[in-house]
């Protein structure tokens, strides 16, 4: 079952170190983290370093624990009673080196000047997309987002649609 929401991000790669910094961090909140980390692998306990994340692309499934991982092909990306859901990332890199994207927020950080969006163009060698689909709920979600984004190096703007 395919349920959630997806955010796409674009980040300077290879990604593969601050996803296996992220997923440490996560095990903080989640002590029994589970992951399967490629096509087909079974899902194990997330240890920095037993794990190895395929360096340029690949796929991450996350749950929390046994239970999560048991209940996420009958429920998909849901929130259970402690709101919580399975999340998975994916990455590769992109396929171009530059991309025209529209500057929702004013790139100078002027104070005192109108400001209305435009396109500018993003240039750069060795960019990556990094996929994360998670539950739509607000507060996890948001949790996972922020985690992710501070191991890749920052905030960013995303996009999100419903799978």
């Amino acid at each position: 079952m395919i349920t959630g929401s997806d955010s796409v991000f674009v980040a300077c790669g290879p990604v593969s170190g601050a996803l296996e910094r992220f997923l440490t961090d996560w095990s903080r909140r989640w002590p029994r983290l589970r992951v399967s980390a490629g096509d087909g692998e079974e899902f194990s306990a997330w240890e920095p370093g037993a794990v190895t994340l395929p360096g340029t692309s690949g796929q991450v499934l996350v749950a929390r624990d046994e239970d999560m991982v048991a209940g996420w092909d009958d429920s998909g990306y849901v929130l259970d009673p402690h709101r919580e859901g399975p999340f998975s990332l994916a990455y590769e890199p992109a396929g171009w080196t530059s991309l025209n994207v529209l500057a929702l927020d004013d790139p100078y950080t002027r104070t005192g000047f109108g400001y209305e969006p435009y396109e500018i163009g993003l240039v750069g060698t060795g960019l990556q997309l990094i996929t994360l689909v998670a539950p739509e709920d607000g507060a996890f979600r948001q949790a996972v987002t922020h985690g992710l984004l501070a191991a890749l190096g920052g905030p960013a703007q995303t996009g999100s649609r419903a799978l």
